[in-house]
């Protein structure tokens, strides 16, 4: 039997970009995955930090993003952004996917059910060998579960959805807070010729499922008339297709702590964890975080992605983990729109957006908040909201 030096488990973003990377070093790679192409279930917004390096190339890219609202209650702030890209999951993946096949990754078409370590080498299904092991097959996938264990119920957001058939008037993402008690939100996302709308919430937060319906049917007065279609007031008959899938959303920050790496194995992207707890956006850590681990597996030293990860995003994710409580408080959602308008406040949550912020946005805020105070008092907006 021979032996490969790496098997990539997943070929998703965070496993097409480990496999295209370990074969650009020159490795013998296997990409095993059993369902490509398919439709993701995901908003599929890359977000606006990081975004030079997502490869998105223009067939995979159903709009540009013309801005990013919050709104919480009566109260909507809109920050207007140039970078973010809205993709189809289907496209980009297997985009993904047919790059780590050109850089020589071989498709293995199985479900990975079964690893054993043998020696220096890894038995994978009791028929293919490989040094090396990357694991990303998602949240609580096989490889997730058999080297460290599945991610408890209490630190995964649950997010479902639907891809609703009416062509978008405007490329405005928009993220709506406070639809429920408890830390999470509602989502629009546009696209080429539907809208995905959905709901990301901590797991088992209960009124998820009608507080999505309540959006669609507020925003588009109809009802359903058969599994998948629906009915506009106007007559109209158009797609409403269900999705849902469970991401990472750690609730304690020293979960970050634990390794996603050991002797000849290595985890990435959703399967690894690494997914922002406050909003749930991974993929540009899922496909960065890809070539990290290979490059680590390139080495010979597969826990040397544990460097290369927090050198590049860690602070990210810990300061998120740490703040995730704090920022869904009600009193603080409440203070935080209250003054949202003002340029102080404003000025931060846009630099934020378009990704041009490195600081610690709590202590910013607090330290903003007597000025944003007085000039609310005063009536001064941000610039950007004074001349929409």
């Amino acid at each position: 039997m021979a032996i490969a030096d790496v098997a990539v488990i997943g070929g998703g973003p965070a496993g097409s970009s480990a496999a295209r990377e370990a074969a650009e070093r020159g490795l013998d790679t296997l990409l095993f995955d059993h369902a490509h192409p398919r439709r993701k279930a995901c908003g599929g917004g890359l977000p606006v930090k990081g975004i030079e390096w997502m490869d998105a190339p223009d067939e995979a890219i159903e709009c540009h993003m013309s801005s990013i609202s919050f709104t919480h209650g009566s109260t909507k702030l809109k920050v207007p952004v140039a970078k973010g890209k809205m993709v189809r999951r289907d496209a980009w993946d297997h985009y993904l996917f047919k790059r780590a096949a050109e850089a020589g990754a071989t498709h293995v078409n199985e479900r990975v059910k079964q690893l054993e370590r043998d020696g220096d080498t890894w038995l994978i299904n009791g028929t293919h060998r490989a040094r090396y092991v990357i694991g990303a097959d998602g949240v609580n996938g096989f490889t997730r579960r058999h080297f460290v264990g599945a991610i408890p119920r209490e630190h995964l957001f649950a997010a479902s959805g639907y891809y609703l058939g009416l062509k978008p008037v405007e490329n405005e993402v928009e993220f709506i807070l406070g639809a429920l008690p408890g830390e999470g939100y509602l989502w629009v996302f546009p696209k080429a010729d539907h809208y995905n709308i959905g709901y990301c919430y901590n797991a088992g937060t209960p009124g998820m499922k009608q507080a999505l319906e309540k959006l669609l049917h507020d925003r588009w007065p109809g009802e359903f008339t058969a599994p998948g279609r629906y009915r506009l007031e106007s007559g109209e008959e158009v797609e409403c297709i269900r999705f849902g899938s469970a991401i990472p959303s750690y609730n304690d920050p020293a979960l970050f702590d634990e390794p996603v790496s050991g002797d000849g194995w290595v985890l990435v992207g959703d399967a690894a964890g690494h997914v922002n707890p406050i909003h749930g956006e991974g993929l540009n850590h899922a496909a960065l975080g890809g070539r990290l681990a290979a490059r680590a597996v390139a080495e010979g030293d597969p826990t040397r992605f544990e460097e290369y990860w927090r050198e590049h995003y860690a602070k990210e994710m810990y300061r998120a983990a740490s703040s995730k409580h704090r920022i869904y408080r009600p009193f603080f959602m409440r203070l935080g729109f209250a003054l949202g308008g003002t340029p102080a406040v404003f000025g931060l949550l846009a630099m934020m957006t378009r990704g041009e912020y490195e600081g610690k946005a709590m202590r910013d805020f607090w330290l903003r908040l007597p000025l944003a105070a007085v000039q609310a008092l005063f009536g001064m907006r941000h610039r950007e909201l004074a001349s929409a």
